[in-house]
């Protein structure tokens, strides 16, 4: 405010108002008379003032200067205190925090592997939201998409091997060696598909990712046993990779997993296997007659 006043001291100079001596006469005579006709013309107020500041003469115009400085810092002092009060971003993107509510936590893995939560907290964190509008802005977007089903879990790997063990009924062993068919079989197809070169690489992507989930194997599985028993295997594969050859049926005539007495086998390496055993017979129906 004071400064203010100072910037406007030649108001009063202007006039005489505050020059020293200037009591019974001073430099200006007797004294008396009006103060705005000192100088011997009328007073003109300094350049810059907004026209709406401006009175008749020095004292009504720092008068309205005055008062609008007043409303100025008034209004001032209330947005600081204001905007003190704002929630204010963390100082670094990674104290952002987000927990899933219910609703939402089967769609949220481990967030701190997660690269598209951690571009969410650099965004957020360029754009200065605060703790309190991250939670919220995330929760209001997925919450709805949840909702409507358009959101996926999380891979889970162990969650799907016990999913395929348990509609399998193998053991441990069954399921290894089960999945290794499986991945040696999508591998033999997707090879002698006869796809379009711009699409073979999303193909060959779409049919081996089938391979990471319970049901995509099961799916494989059970193509591999319709097409053995078609007979329409995959060529130049033998063993448990595709279609068997006369080679691998003499093999196969002496191996335990053929024989369905072995159900129980103590060795589940020898236990009876019905899918080879399947394709055991179909071959021998495709070669045979």
């Amino acid at each position: 405010m004071f400064d203010v006043i100072r910037k406007y001291l030649p108001l009063f100079d202007a006039e005489g108002g505050g020059a020293p001596g200037g009591g019974e006469g001073g430099d200006g005579g007797e004294g008396g008379g009006d103060p705005g006709d000192a100088g011997g013309g009328a007073w003109t107020a300094p350049e810059g003032i907004p026209s709406e500041f401006i009175g008749a003469n020095a004292d009504e115009t720092l008068g309205k200067l005055l008062g609008g400085f007043n409303d100025v810092s008034t209004r001032f002092t209330g947005m600081r205190d204001k905007l003190s009060k704002m929630p204010a971003a963390p100082k670094t993107p990674d104290l952002y925090s987000f927990e899933p509510g219910e609703n939402l936590s089967p769609f949220f893995g481990d967030l701190s592997q997660d690269k598209m939560f951690s571009a969410a907290r650099d965004a957020a964190h360029k754009h200065g939201m605060s703790q309190e509008q991250f939670s919220g802005f995330l929760a209001d977007t997925f919450g709805p998409m949840a909702e409507a089903g358009l959101l996926s879990t999380p891979f889970d790997a162990a969650a799907e091997l016990t999913s395929f063990q348990n509609a399998t009924g193998l053991d441990k062993a069954g399921v290894s060696r089960e999945l290794q068919a499986t991945d040696t079989f999508a591998k033999g197809l997707i090879a002698q598909l006869d796809i379009p070169q711009g699409l073979a690489d999303q193909a060959k992507g779409l049919l081996l990712g089938m391979t990471d989930t319970a049901a995509g194997n099961i799916v494989l599985q059970a193509l591999a046993k319709r097409m053995n028993a078609s007979g329409f295997g995959l060529e130049g594969r033998g063993g448990n990779e595709g279609a068997l050859t006369e080679a691998d049926l003499h093999k196969l005539d002496a191996d335990p997993r053929i024989d369905p007495a072995n159900r129980e086998h103590s060795d589940p390496e020898k236990r009876f296997d019905p899918e080879l055993r399947q394709r055991y017979d179909a071959a021998y129906k495709r070669l045979y007659g």
